[in-house]
């Protein structure tokens, strides 16, 4: 396997924006199997459960969107092998919204299967609200990062 990409402590994952759309949370919310009116997809149930005007997207949009961030950055033949990502979920993302994905690695570590890098992630609204912050992390060929103690 031929040396396609290094990482370093401090490193700026590319950032990935997403804009959300009604359109795109009722697909979203249908390729899960669910059918019927929620807070996701119907916005007289959002104001039942949430007391809000309107429906959000659900955590799980934001998931995968930082997924996403992580399967861009490691290359997905790396990533679907030896990837995470979990995240907080701390302000509701609401159709219109635009939300950027942010990394940075954060650590760097041999593992047995090669080494594992840390990243930080975050997504934050055109506003500058953070809606959810947490960690990811990829074990990726030991060739790949030169120099791991």
């Amino acid at each position: 396997m031929a040396m396609t990409h290094s990482f370093a402590i401090g490193d700026a994952v590319p950032p990935l924006s997403k804009t959300m759309t009604q359109e795109a949370i009722n697909l979203f919310e249908r390729s899960g199997g669910k059918t019927g009116p929620s807070q996701f997809t119907d916005e007289a149930t959002a104001q039942g459960v949430l007391g809000t005007k309107g429906t959000v997207a659900s955590g799980r949009m934001s998931l995968t969107f930082g997924t996403e961030l992580l399967r861009r950055y490691f290359g997905s033949d790396v990533y679907n092998r030896g990837g995470q990502v979990e995240l907080r979920f701390l302000r509701p993302v609401r159709p219109g919204d635009t939300v950027t994905f942010n990394g940075k690695v954060t650590g760097i570590a041999k593992v047995t299967n090669g080494v594992r890098v840390a990243v930080e992630v975050t997504a934050t609204n055109q506003k500058g609200d953070v809606t959810a912050a947490g960690a990811g992390a990829c074990i990726v060929p030991s060739l790949w990062v030169p120099d791991v103690e």
